[in-house]
């Protein structure tokens, strides 16, 4: 779902696709907070929200995301600090978020 202009927040449903492998959301104008039920996405192995209008914290849910390997959030308007347990994901942009890690 990349490159198709979507807007408005994240829909509060996606937490409800557990089977749920990849999901790219990225080149929209997406808006509002990540949704921390995104953490009930137990078989996540990629995460790709950059380039969108996203904005607030970072779940600490998405850390706890046992399958999750790919973490991309760049070019949003996130703010607060890195979760320490969502910087433990692999592959990730955090250090380009300009975000501190949190104790």
């Amino acid at each position: 779902l990349n490159n198709n202009e979507l807007t408005g927040p994240l829909p509060l449903e996606l937490g409800g696709l557990t089977h749920l492998g990849w999901l790219d959301l990225s080149n929209n104008r997406l808006r509002g907070p990540i949704p921390a039920g995104l953490g009930n996405l137990v078989n996540l192995a990629g995460l790709f929200l950059t380039d969108n209008q996203l904005s607030g914290p970072i779940p600490v849910e998405l850390g706890l995301l046992p399958n999750l390997l790919q973490l991309f959030l760049e070019n949003n308007r996130l703010s607060g600090c890195i979760p320490g347990v969502v910087g433990e994901i692999v592959a990730n942009d955090l250090d380009s978020l300009g975000l501190p890690f949190c104790n």
